[in-house]
């Protein structure tokens, strides 16, 4: 399972991290500026090594040298309108609700958000293998 963070913070990164490697998943890549994160997730696809989840906080820089803004916000609205079929988490310190996403994690000491994510990870691996045992008999 690759995973791609989009997220700033070395501290919450590494919390992040910590979790999904909790989970068995070693293939974590993290950008810290949205553009970045892009071109990582679209040079991928382009590899054919798609990313099986995304996580992303609220509010980062667009890009390099630029002041933090809404960008999760802006991601979400990216990968909705190219039709990504890649599952979206945001991970942020305030409570998002997005319909078109697969969840929002409240990251807050006083929060099981690394339960949480351990949830979602186990829905997705849970799809994987539905989806790759069709055909099998």
């Amino acid at each position: 399972m690759r995973v791609l963070n989009f997220e700033d913070s070395p501290i919450k990164h590494s919390a992040i991290r910590d979790v999904l490697e909790s989970c068995r998943i070693t293939e974590i890549d993290r950008a810290k500026y949205l553009d970045d994160g892009i071109e990582m997730y679209k040079k991928a696809i382009a590899e054919g090594r798609k990313y099986d989840l995304i996580i992303t906080d609220m509010l980062y820089p667009r890009s390099r040298g630029m002041n933090e803004e809404k960008s999760g916000d802006v991601l979400v609205g990216i990968a909705t309108e190219e039709k990504w079929d890649t599952p979206i988490l945001i991970c942020s310190n305030q409570n998002y609700s997005y319909p078109e996403i697969l969840g929002c994690l409240y990251f807050s000491e006083n929060v099981d958000w690394e339960g949480q994510l351990r949830n979602y990870v186990s829905k997705i691996r849970s799809g994987e293998k539905s989806s790759s045992s069709k055909g099998q008999s």
